[in-house]
């Protein structure tokens, strides 16, 4: 296991500049405008430089960075411990929170309340990166909470109608998942004493149901945020509503928390505190251990598979682009509980599918972030994010649509581009589940996982030939003929994005190696599988290329038939949509809860009236024996010298206590002698 050390300050630094370069520009935002965004691009740059430094001590050195504050969080201290899995998360947030940033300096000059929007921008900055960073669940909900409350005010920023409704769903969902996680927190600790975020610190007393409820309390909790179906529906709302660099952070990052906590949270629940090579050799007592973490794994690749699907079904019908981006991620998202859940089925051997969720958050903050700043430049110039609306903005736009055709390679898996490799490795981690079981309906699974990839093919090629190919519709033309190029400030941020995609791509290996299987080392994987099936991985097989040309080709099969028919312009009935049924089962649960309320309030008010009578005659009766001279005639019965009955009633009670105590402390004996 790596070496712990016991004192450094970057994690801490991490968190606090852009905590207090969130204040400092809400200062500097009513002098001047040209301060206030150096402010919040060099806090940035800043962030990422401090968060770049933990690398040679995780990575290189294989060690694991702590520090804690005490009395912080009460009862436990603030703590935040940095491992390699912590730092991939942390490291990608802050490189796309810098592009992202660079990118607002020009799109938010059409904006007002650009003060405001820094401001919170770098608070909900700190909470993200603390999120991955934090060495304790009690810290880590704490950096959530932070970074949840903090993007509600990005969400809302426009403070129209649509994006008040987006943002008090996503609000709501918000505190809910908050809620779900300080519940499984509590039983957590009741059941083990501590809430570290390190593997094997779940005690095993035999397979109690405690540590299930609280492992599916906080999945539930983490899956609001990270998009997991059906707990999804905020995302295509709230996503499109937001000005697009706070969308390209929302969909590129903030849901990767939720993907975080998730793999934390089975990593560390479900993982029992003996090594696995002992374990082997005490399959009494582990078996019915691991049968649960199994069943639970089977349980998130299925929850996985379903909203990887879905999200295809919502992205092809979507006309806005925005809400197409939003869908994508709820399928993306997918992708990764996959990964999350093979780790679990497989158990020990499970390295493949953590290789592959920990590759794919780093490919999908890169490339869904980039289509959310073109997703910007195109609203920016034209206002309009109706794809039937555009076209032929090549022309005009030529650096975006370079950049729009790398991140949609990138995230529909041609090779040579990111999400290639990472969804290699996806696969190869639902074929070896399936191979080490047998399990039918595994092999269902990986046919859904490859039509759903050809999905994400199809509706990007929508997306590019509807916005960028096509000839442009009459009514828009004149509007797109005049149109400017982009502006240097967006260049650079979209750039810095599609340059990275392109050299993932082109050197899988490099990281796989520097990144990837360091991080798999600070879990409880076996060795040997790392070193024999994952290191030094030949991406680019004939085997691995075959499958993925296959996908691209039915992809592309798809959207010319559904050019041709017609069909992506179908219209879904409401009453089969995500809000329909989310509707009618919020009316249902405040129905039930007025009800219960009712009942429960009649209940309260009976007992209250009665308790209320009983009280209301002690404390007469009490007045009527208490010290009075010459007005009471049992004063010298229950008075001791000038004692009322009130205080005496005290004193016995006190004295009582105190003999209680003492019999507690020395038992019968000392009560005795006493």
């Amino acid at each position: 296991m790596p070496q712990l050390i016991d004192v450094s300050y970057l994690p801490l630094l991490a968190v606090l500049i852009p905590a207090v370069a969130s204040g400092l520009v809400a200062l500097v935002s009513f002098y001047s405008e040209r301060w206030r965004n150096f402010v919040a691009t060099l806090a940035t740059a800043a962030a990422l430089c401090v968060v770049a430094l933990m690398y040679p001590e995780v990575v290189t050195k294989g060690q694991v960075i702590t520090f804690e504050l005490f009395k912080i969080v009460s009862p436990i201290n603030l703590t935040f411990r940095v491992d390699g899995f912590s730092l991939i998360v942390a490291l990608i947030s802050c490189f796309v929170w810098l592009a992202a940033t660079i990118f607002a300096l020009s799109y938010m000059t059409h904006e007002e309340n650009r003060g405001r929007f820094y401001s919170l921008l770098l608070l909900t900055m700190s909470g993200t990166v603390g999120v991955p960073l934090a060495g304790d669940f009690l810290s880590l909900l704490l950096f959530f909470e932070i970074m949840s409350l903090a993007s509600y005010a990005l969400v809302v920023h426009t403070q129209m109608e649509e994006a008040y409704s987006a943002g008090e769903l996503y609000l709501y969902l918000g505190v809910a998942g908050g809620m779900s996680i300080l519940t499984g927190l509590a039983l957590l600790f009741y059941r083990n004493g501590t809430l570290d975020i390190l593997p094997g610190t779940v005690i095993l007393k035999g397979m109690d149901s405690i540590i299930p409820l609280a492992a599916i309390l906080m999945i539930i909790g983490f899956g609001i945020k990270a998009g997991m179906a059906p707990l999804h529906i905020w995302l295509p709302r709230a996503h499109p509503v937001a000005p697009a660099p706070a969308s390209a952070l929302l969909s590129g990052i903030m849901i990767k928390t939720g993907a975080y906590g998730i793999i934390r949270v089975t990593n560390v629940l479900l993982v029992p505190t003996i090594d696995p090579t002992v374990a082997k050799l005490l399959p009494q007592y582990f078996e019915d251990f691991w049968a649960v973490v199994s069943t639970m794994g089977h349980v998130i690749i299925w929850i996985g598979i379903c909203t990887m699907f879905l999200g295809v079904v919502l992205a092809l019908i979507q006309e806005n682009i925005k809400k197409m981006l939003a869908c994508s991620s709820i399928s993306q998202m997918g992708f990764i509980l996959v990964g999350v859940g093979v780790a679990g089925y497989l158990k020990y051997d499970g390295a493949m599918g953590m290789a592959g969720a920990s590759y794919h958050i780093v490919n999908h903050a890169l490339f869904k972030s980039a289509l959310f700043l073109v997703a910007g430049v195109i609203a920016y110039k034209l206002d309009d994010l109706n794809m039937y609306n555009l076209g032929g903005l090549w022309r005009k736009l030529p650096f975006t649509t370079v950049v729009v055709f790398i991140a949609a390679m990138g995230i529909a898996g041609v090779p040579l581009f990111n999400g290639y490799v990472s969804k290699v490795l996806l696969h190869h981690a639902i074929v070896e589940a399936y191979e080490h079981y047998g399990v039918a309906a595994l092999l269902e699974a990986e046919r859904i996982f490859m039509i759903t990839a050809a999905g994400t093919v199809l509706y990007y090629l929508k997306f590019i030939y509807l916005t960028f190919l096509r000839e442009p519709p009459p009514e828009s033309k004149e509007k797109i003929e005049k149109l400017k190029p982009e502006s240097l400030a967006m260049k650079i941020g979209m750039a810095m994005l599609a340059a990275t995609i392109v050299f993932i791509g082109i050197n899988p290996g490099f990281m796989l190696e520097s990144l990837i299987v360091p991080t798999l080392h600070y879990f409880i994987f076996d060795p040997h599988f790392i070193e024999d099936h994952i290191v030094g991985i030949n991406f680019f097989a004939a085997y691995d290329l075959i499958p993925q040309f296959i996908v691209i080709g039915l992809g592309s099969l798809a959207f010319f038939i559904g050019l041709k028919t017609g069909l992506f312009r179908a219209d879904v009935p409401y009453w089969l949509g995500q809000e329909f049924m989310a509707s009618k089962v919020g009316r249902a649960v405040v129905a039930f809860w007025n009800g219960l309320g009712f009942v429960v309030l009649g209940i309260v008010r009976f007992f209250g009236n009665i308790f209320s009578g009983i009280f209301t005659f002690g404390f007469r009766l009490l007045q009527g024996l208490d010290y009075r001279p010459g007005e009471s005639r049992v004063l010298r019965f229950v008075n001791l010298m000038n004692i009322d009955f009130d205080v005496l009633l005290i004193m016995s009670m006190l004295g009582i206590a105190l003999v209680f105590l003492f019999y507690l402390q020395f038992g019968i004996i000392g009560v005795g002698v006493w």
